[in-house]
């Protein structure tokens, strides 16, 4: 019997599907590389971009670096932008190529960072995002402005509906016991302020949460994707600073009851 799979678009669950019938789906485009799929082997969800049995059909490493001229982007058309020429780099393995449009996309989707490295023809090496003018906050704004038909979709499809949610945290990083508070919450992760300025992106972090707004304490693994000081005019040195998390490792029944939640705050 084929292995089966679900998958989770738009909050919905789907399925089951075998392998084959989860890849002609993507080719399809009925589904992305970032939406997440449900390994019963593995016990857990997980992007299917980073799921071991599909990232292999999407690896294509570049051997060497084409010599082709970047490509101007003009202003009046999105067509540059959904070129495929950009490639990702994550856990030691390229993913690609994908359109400019596609890695806004996952960064509005929180589903690549700031601190992944893409690599381009126009590029001497691999470098993170947040080095690249393609994906400066600037340049993101810019094309969110500009009313381009094929664009608007990106700035406005959320995977996980957000809500504020105020409750307290224990936080744990492997080695010391930090407090926080909750800010706002989403099936797919979390802002929270911490007491502790030396975290960084990519970080893994243990969060128990303490019941708020409704929601039952629960536990998540976590992973940093982003980080902001917060002044209240006193020393930096013990200022609370804001944190985005998304949840690398959550129960099934959590993650729904925080969806509804969210949901239902956001009506």
């Amino acid at each position: 019997m084929n292995k089966q799979y679900y998958l989770s678009n738009n909050g919905t669950h789907v399925g089951p599907y075998t392998l084959e019938t989860v890849l002609k789906k993507i080719e399809m485009h009925e589904n992305q590389w970032t939406d997440y799929v449900f390994d019963e082997s593995l016990g857990e969800w997980m992007m299917l971009l980073e799921h071991p049995e599909f990232s292999v059909n999407l690896s294509s490493k570049p051997a060497t670096k084409p010599d082709v001229a970047p490509i101007p982007i003009p202003t009046s058309s999105v067509a540059p932008l959904k070129d495929k020429e950009w490639f990702i780099l994550k856990e030691g393995n390229n993913y690609g190529p994908f359109s400019q449009v596609e890695l806004v996309q996952m960064l509005q989707e929180k589903t690549l960072f700031e601190y992944d490295y893409v690599w381009h023809a126009k590029l001497p090496a691999w470098q993170r995002i947040a080095e690249i003018e393609d994906f400066a906050p600037e340049t993101i704004r810019a094309l969110k402005q500009s009313h381009e038909q094929g664009l608007a979709e990106i700035f406005f499809r959320r995977r996980h509906a957000r809500a504020s949610y105020g409750a307290s945290l224990i936080v744990h990083n492997n080695k010391t016991v930090f407090r926080g508070q909750a800010l706002e919450i989403s099936a797919g992760g979390a802002g929270v302020l911490i007491d502790n300025p030396n975290l960084q992106p990519g970080q893994s972090l243990f969060l128990h949460f303490q019941p708020g707004d409704g929601v039952p304490p629960f536990n998540a693994v976590c992973q940093i994707v982003s980080k902001q000081f917060v002044k209240d005019g006193s020393d930096a040195s013990v200022d609370p600073v804001r944190y985005g998390v998304k949840f690398t490792t959550l129960s099934q029944s959590v993650r729904e009851s925080i969806k509804n939640y969210a949901t239902a705050k956001a009506a």
